[in-house]
């Protein structure tokens, strides 16, 4: 038998879960400006989170996994056999924070809804849908040692821990709210309800005016994100937290490493890192889980027949 990774290795494991009700959601696309539908479905054991494209023929489906993302253009894509579907992360985010393993998102476009610009809404009717136990376990899993993506001056990386922690360090080159923010949270659901999901997307009006003019953003409104101008942020009510943004990419942190698939016991640290870096973080870490589930028979059988 070969030598299994050193990188990571199982410590236990727990039952998996899924909804009990069946619920839709309407709302409007970042991106596209369209409306949007998303109805989600309790699933099988070992589903995982699959979104099926139900306006196309054939109604295709995209496994949530860190080896299916195509692309992050301010976003995280996902994507399978030239089918996409954009901005997940939000929506994944919300599936790890509450604990959901197993879904079915049908949704009738190629972008998921932006709601207010946080995972709120999602987290809100997934809590109303409620979480229901399956005779299956899913395997959880440690890191040994630490695994960093690094680029352009940012930074994210997996470093061993006893406990669950994600954390994320914020700071432009300007003046004002976006200068400096932090934030770290010892991971569990009452906290990520409680501090995380009501946070929202942000951006500088320098960044985001020209998308606007140009209709790369038909959706986008002080509806649905943060906008900081000279400094200060323009949307009536000001930030919910003043670390509200260091938060959110918290919170996008979370949802792009729901895309190893597994349970993964490390501390996760964001340094200006963005879904481009934590991305492929999780598809080194996907890649390292997967070697040892290779390696162990009954969960190579179980893996393989979810592919």
């Amino acid at each position: 038998m070969r030598e299994q990774s050193s990188i990571v290795k199982q410590v236990g494991s727990r039952p998996q879960t899924t909804i009990l009700n069946v619920l839709e959601l309407t709302g409007i696309a970042l991106f596209t400006g369209k409306i949007v539908r998303c109805r989600f479905l309790p699933a099988l054991p070992d589903t995982g989170i699959v979104f099926r494209r139900v306006d196309l023929l054939d109604k295709p489906c995209i496994r949530a996994r860190a080896s299916t993302v195509v692309s992050t253009p301010r976003c995280t894509v996902i994507g399978q056999n030239g089918i996409t579907v954009q901005l997940v992360e939000h929506l994944l985010s919300a599936t790890y924070g509450v604990g959901i393993d197993n879904l079915i998102v049908e949704i009738d476009g190629p972008e998921v809804p932006i709601f207010d610009g946080s995972s709120q809404k999602f987290v809100d009717f997934f809590l109303e849908a409620k979480t229901v136990s399956l005779a299956a376990q899913k395997p959880i899993f440690k890191i040994l040692e630490p695994i960093e993506v690094s680029s352009n001056g940012t930074t994210v990386k997996a470093s061993p821990s006893e406990e669950l922690i994600f954390s994320y360090l914020l700071h432009y080159d300007a003046k004002g709210v976006l200068e400096h923010q932090d934030y770290l949270i010892k991971f569990s659901k009452e906290k990520y309800v409680r501090q995380l999901a009501a946070c929202r997307t942000f951006s500088s009006y320098e960044e985001i005016q020209p998308l606007l003019e140009k209709g790369f953003i038909k959706g986008g409104s002080l509806e649905n994100g943060i906008i900081v101008k000279d400094g200060r942020v323009i949307n009536e009510g000001g930030l919910r937290y003043p670390n509200e943004m260091a938060r959110h990419k918290a919170l996008d942190m979370i949802g792009d490493l729901c895309l190893i698939g597994y349970d993964v016991i490390a501390s996760f640290h964001g340094d200006k890192s963005g879904h481009s870096q934590t991305t492929k973080l999780a598809q080194l870490i996907e890649e390292k889980v997967l070697e040892w589930v290779h390696q162990t028979p009954q969960l190579h059988q179980d893996w393989a027949h979810t592919r």
